[in-house]
């Protein structure tokens, strides 16, 4: 049975419900790649489940905008378009007690704003200004990481691997730029510069080679 026939109880009389109501998501995978979602309420039967419903998003236009489509499973607050319930849309995603928050505010300072995803990727964005760790930063699961870092006095960017050992580092503060990699580091392209405007350095503490057709030093 759809969800709306099971609510429409009141409809020779009153078929507007006011206010909002938690939903779980039963499905995501709208066939008309619309951005909807079905959903059923928990204080109804397991066979009560809505038709498609339009997913209110930060930000939507003609192939552009925001696309954060909840999961099966996500708690979600469904309201209907002037009280009507045959038309119902989906403005938020609620966390509970068993769906926690990927953060907290321990401190009470509220100093993170985060965006995690269902595997473990985030972006981070950390406002705390006064421990040096004002930062924007994007990792992966895995453990690669984009820092961009405004704390005062240590203000950088930095590009780094999963084993920490492969980075790039732009230091602001230094104004030097410092590329490191763990075992190799090549560099290739149809032409390429190196110059120092007082000096230049080459050094190995092994073998030099040194190859061209030809080798011509001025």
């Amino acid at each position: 049975m759809d969800i709306l026939e099971s609510l429409n109880i009141k409809e020779e009389s009153d078929d507007r419900i006011p206010g909002v109501m938690p939903g779980i998501v039963t499905n995501n995978q709208d066939p008309e790649n619309l951005y909807r979602v079905k959903v059923k309420f928990p204080w109804l039967s397991e066979d009560n489940e809505t038709d498609w419903i339009r997913v209110a998003t930060l930000m939507a236009g003609p192939e552009r905008g925001s696309f954060f489509l909840p999961e099966v499973g996500d708690e979600v607050l469904v309201a209907f378009e002037y009280g009507d319930i045959n038309a119902p849309y989906v403005i938020g995603v609620l966390w509970n007690r068993k769906q926690k928050p990927p953060e907290t505010n321990s401190d009470g300072k509220n100093n993170i704003r985060k965006i995690r995803s269902r595997s473990g990727h985030e972006i981070i964005f950390n406002d705390d200004d006064t421990s040096k760790k004002e930062k924007l930063e994007i990792k992966t699961k895995a453990g690669h990481r984009i820092s961009l870092d405004d704390s005062s006095g240590g203000e950088k960017i930095e590009i780094i691997d999963k084993t920490g050992q492969n980075k790039i580092v732009i230091d602001s503060v230094q104004n030097s730029i410092t590329i490191e990699a763990g075992m190799q580091l090549k560099i290739k392209a149809q032409a390429i510069e190196i110059e120092g405007i007082t000096s230049l350095s080459l050094k190995s503490n092994a073998m030099l080679t040194i190859q061209g057709l030809p080798v011509k030093i001025n």
